[in-house]
């Protein structure tokens, strides 16, 4: 191979996970934007969640092949791969492994949820008021399920799987698991393994069903359930601001 052929080659492979990761900042940065301006302006109201709520909706709706350009439609359609009800993971005989799936990504929750949790409750006194503070654990799960589905097992994944679904797959996840080293050296130590291999079932659920939409119901639900469960120890007084 010459190395024209192999820079070539390269940029094949770097053109999808830049576009996944170009995705996933644009999912997340408004939310991490608002959500920082309501906590000094108005915070006993949820601007940002509403806020946010509305952007992941127009979000979804672009990527998805809505709005300008018209030309680029059926591609934004076919690499967030949002929903495809006449995949064969939702035919008969295709529900029970996307089901099977799903379970063994709430197996990993549950254990991550054991082993997570810290030795002391969080200190939650920089949040200014109870709604605030819902809203940010709400969200933040909300953000994290739809914003990463779309990103890395839709445009990033769909992408990649031109040089082979299991290729796509596994460096997805790599790159899933090594862009959670921004919460610190330590976390991607500790947590960087798990969540590979969530990465992997999650991309195989994505594949199997042809949708990105069974792993946004259990990646929501399994964040919301380790925030809750495992930082604040299942004590929804923590959650209330005196």
């Amino acid at each position: 191979m010459t190395l024209r052929q192999t820079w070539r080659e390269t940029l094949a492979y770097a053109g999808p996970i830049a576009l996944g990761l170009f995705v996933a900042l644009l999912g997340i940065a408004p939310w991490v934007a608002m959500a920082s301006l309501n906590a000094g302006f108005h915070p006993e109201i949820p601007l940002a969640a509403l806020g946010t709520l509305a952007w992941l909706f127009v979000y979804l709706a672009w990527l998805n092949g809505g709005g300008p350009p018209k030309t680029w439609q059926a591609a934004r359609r076919y690499r967030l791969r949002l929903w495809q009800p006449g995949s064969n993971g939702w035919s008969k005989d295709g529900i029970s492994a996307t089901l099977s799936l799903m379970a063994v990504i709430g197996l990993l929750a549950f254990i991550w949820i054991l082993i997570g949790a810290p030795e002391r409750p969080p200190d939650l006194s920089r949040y200014p008021s109870t709604a605030y503070l819902v809203s940010i654990v709400v969200m933040g799960a909300l953000v994290s399920g739809v914003v990463e589905e779309a990103a890395y097992r839709g445009y990033m994944q769909r992408g990649l799987e031109r040089f082979g679904a299991g290729t796509a797959i596994v460096i997805q996840a790599f790159v899933f698991a090594l862009v959670h080293g921004v919460h610190g050296l330590e976390t991607l130590l500790f947590l960087g393994p798990g969540i590979f291999i969530a990465g992997i079932v999650y991309g195989l659920l994505a594949y199997h069903s042809g949708s990105i939409v069974p792993g946004m119901i259990v990646h929501f639900l399994g964040d919301l359930a380790f925030t809750y469960f495992a930082t604040l120890g299942g004590d929804w007084r923590l959650l209330i601001v005196a």
